[in-house]
């Protein structure tokens, strides 16, 4: 009889690990408190149009690496479309002043020298930076052969694994200082990790999968379908049940319990350890883990439908304020508006979608009463503020905007469950870099993590690694052999 295993959640990691547990011989069932598969890898429906939430680039989406055999083997990548745009994204200051962060090299470097002259020996070795960073390979397991390929980029890696601001302090002019530092950031994270996927992009080595994400999840889905897996949505789970210090299945939200050899939480670390656990298999390091390191924020997205094309807007602006503007219960330093035009199977012909992330505070939306009137108050009023700063920009979109939708970190909480409504898990800060938790609780048999709570960056390739590497880990507990490629 083949051993069973329960898998709570059905984004990306959990999907991964489904594959990888059947194709390795385990009667398998994924819990997923949703509707529908993906996590945080999703999008929505609103009056025709669909506003993606999660991909902007999936990295190692060029054939011959063991990432993209690993996509392969997953079904991710089957019949994928893939597009690289012109440029990273355009940088505004309110004076004016504009960077475009071009992919192709010699371009961005006389946009650079454009800005800035006196900074010729920055600029120079900027470029040549990137284009090391570009030969980069993401691994699947960590060979040797691996760390020899690294060994190229090791000071490249060192040289920016700082955060935006100590690199852009080499740089003289303050002008090219601003906008290349608005450019650079990204939560605050190491350098490197943007500029991984600036270069990936600009290598041909990070398309965007024409659908965008919500497909990429339903073809995982089907292939885990397919090797005889099975899925439960709209079950929450309440609690992990032990026995003798052993995982032994789940209590969901019902009260219905189901039993099995082995558990794997590809859901959110938090909730896992410190409430379905109980935090009974919790040490030291663990709660260090969840006090020092740093997860990405809540936000607030905001998705505009709109009755015109949008071929005429830049499709990524960044906007640097004169002045922080309070929206959200955050002091807000930039705006960044995402032009979905380059993936027409998102809304009607001849229309649009604009979206936005900011950054806000989990606990001053938490405080008010989710779904009640306050609530509904300032949902509207960051939405307004927000087509009002896109209009400043764009004012030609006046009277365009016909469907509108705000999500919220309360959101989030709602429908992924993500600890204090973070859009991933934990971000790669020049103290956390790359850094890789446990997949194993300390004195807990046959259970096992998996999911962007398990290595900083989060993302779509950590999240299939991970549930493919809990896989592993299983069966060299139960003595399994595990049957993937890789």
């Amino acid at each position: 009889m083949a051993p069973s295993v329960l898998i709570i959640g059905g984004g990306m990691s959990g999907l991964s690990a489904g594959i990888f547990s059947r194709m390795s011989g385990f009667d398998t069932k994924i819990l997923e408190m949703h509707s529908i598969p993906g996590g945080l890898c999703t999008a929505w429906n609103r009056k025709g149009y669909t506003f993606d939430l999660c991909i902007h680039w999936l990295t190692s989406s060029r054939p011959g690496s063991a990432m993209y055999r690993l996509y392969e083997e997953v079904g991710l990548i089957q019949g994928l479309e893939l597009v690289t745009p012109e440029y990273w994204k355009k940088v505004k200051e309110e004076q004016g002043n504009e960077l475009t962060m071009y992919y192709e090299l010699d371009k961005l470097k006389s946009e650079l020298l454009r800005l800035s002259r006196e900074d010729s020996t920055f600029i120079s070795g900027f470029c040549n930076d990137i284009k090391k960073i570009r030969k980069m390979q993401v691994p699947v397991d960590l060979t040797l052969l691996d760390k020899i390929k690294f060994i190229p980029i090791i000071s490249v890696l060192k040289k920016y694994q700082v955060d935006n601001l100590s690199v852009v302090s080499q740089v003289q002019n303050p002008v090219l200082r601003k906008l290349l530092s608005a450019g650079l950031d990204w939560e605050g994270q190491s350098v490197f990790f943007t500029l991984m996927g600036f270069a990936l992009q600009g290598a041909g080595n990070a398309g965007y999968p024409i659908g965008g994400s919500l497909p990429l999840a339903k073809s995982m889905e089907k292939r885990f379908l397919e090797l005889g897996g099975s899925i439960q949505y709209k079950s929450k789970v309440e609690s992990i049940t032990t026995d003798n210090n052993r995982a032994t299945g789940v209590r969901l939200s019902d009260g219905t319990l189901l039993s099995a050899d082995c558990v794997i939480s590809c859901a959110d670390g938090h909730s896992t350890i410190f409430d379905w656990l109980r935090g009974e298999y919790c040490d030291d390091t663990i709660k260090g883990y969840y006090k020092n390191l740093k997860p990405f924020p809540p936000i607030i997205f905001v998705s505009l439908g709109l009755n015109r094309s949008l071929a005429d807007i830049p499709k990524n602006l960044t906007v640097i304020f004169n002045n922080p503007v309070m929206i959200g219960g955050t002091e807000q330093k930039t705006i960044t508006f995402r032009n979905h035009s380059n993936d027409p199977t998102l809304y009607p012909e001849g229309k649009g979608i604009i979206t936005t992330w900011l950054p806000v505070n989990y606990e001053w939306w938490d405080q008010l009463d989710y779904q009640g009137e306050l609530y509904k108050v300032e949902k509207e009023k960051a939405l307004q503020q927000v087509i009002n700063l896109l209009l400043n920009e764009f004012p030609d979109l006046s009277g365009t905007i016909e469907v509108t939708d705000v999500a919220t970190p309360m959101t989030f909480v709602r429908y992924t469950g993500n600890w204090k409504g973070s859009y991933e898990g934990w971000l790669v800060t020049p103290g956390s870099f790359f850094f890789e938790l446990p997949l194993k609780l300390p004195g807990l048999t046959r259970f096992y993590m998996a999911g962007q709570w398990t290595t900083t960056g989060g993302g779509i390739p950590g999240s299939i690694k991970s549930g493919r590497s809990a896989v592993k880990s299983m069966c060299k507990e139960l003595n399994q052999p595990f049957k993937g490629k890789n």
